[in-house]
């Protein structure tokens, strides 16, 4: 065994639902953001980081179609799309979800695939930020700037609108960048994936992750989770409202677990229990 699971272990596997999961290896890479880089804030702080076991990240955001068929209702505000991701979820929604998938019917399609110590979860930060960049050092997992066509990013055109995200990456009166996906959520998937195969990453809605929100302990760099105190929690990826600087990889945002924003929503992983 290596990483938490052997090297036959799939690739890929979709659930019942018909989430997506691709497999992540362990690696090493430069978390946070080097100071160099432009529109950086200094909560990006660059460490090398570890990750020393196997998990499986879902392809997509969760979609309004999954989260209807796990909870029997759906809070998004561009609703009615069923292939565009769930939004207006707080943290805590988020995880009264995960706790849905790992019951039932849900929880043993799931151990049948991986085994009786598997289970549906939130990824850390690290986690998220390992999946997102793919192997790349470069702003974005596509490249060092955005064009506009990469994404559902950039509806900001100086200031921020009501709802926009908090945290490190609000308010700053950017120019706009194209959006594709228009004045809301657009279908997952409508974007290239990233070397790795996961779409949405930079953009669309910002996906909650398990870490609460904290400066990064230099100390902690092998399978990092987040601050051991604190009410906010961390989101990822950078959102719909967001300039394309706002959705580099290394963006961090800062929510109140509580908070359900039309920007916020999530994307669910798979990892061994120890």
């Amino acid at each position: 065994m290596s990483g938490g699971a052997n090297e036959k272990t799939p690739e890929r596997w979709a659930n019942s639902l018909g989430m997506q999961f691709l497999a992540v290896r362990p690696g090493t890479f430069e978390m946070g953001s080097p100071r160099t880089e432009p529109r950086r804030f200094a909560d990006e702080t660059p460490r090398r980081t570890t990750l020393t076991q196997l998990f499986y990240l879902s392809r997509f955001p969760t979609t309004q179609a999954e989260w209807r068929a796990v909870v029997g209702a759906n809070p998004s505000k561009n609703r009615g799309v069923n292939r565009a991701p769930v939004e207006r979820v707080s943290w805590i929604d988020c995880v009264d979800f995960i706790e849905k998938l790992n019951s039932d019917e849900y929880l043993l399609e799931l151990t049948t695939f991986l085994g009786p110590d598997w289970r549906y979860g939130l990824p850390t930060e690290a986690q998220w930020e390992f999946a997102c960049r793919a192997g790349t050092t470069t702003p974005f997992s596509f490249g060092a700037c955005a064009t506009g066509i990469e994404g559902a990013f950039g509806r900001l055109s100086g200031g921020a609108s009501d709802g926009e995200e908090g945290g490190s990456g609000s308010g700053d009166g950017r120019r706009r960048v194209a959006n594709v996906g228009g004045e809301t959520t657009c279908e997952v998937g409508l974007f290239a994936p990233n070397p790795w195969g996961f779409c949405d990453m930079h953009g669309n809605v910002c996906e909650w992750t398990a870490d609460r929100y904290g400066e990064y302990d230099p100390a902690r760099n092998v399978d990092p989770t987040g601050s051991a105190s604190g009410a906010e929690r961390v989101a990822r990826g950078g959102s719909w409202r967001s300039p394309a600087e706002n959705c580099r990889s290394a963006s961090r945002f800062n929510f109140l677990a509580t908070y359900r924003g039309d920007n916020c929503g999530l994307r669910v992983g798979i990892f061994r229990l120890f």
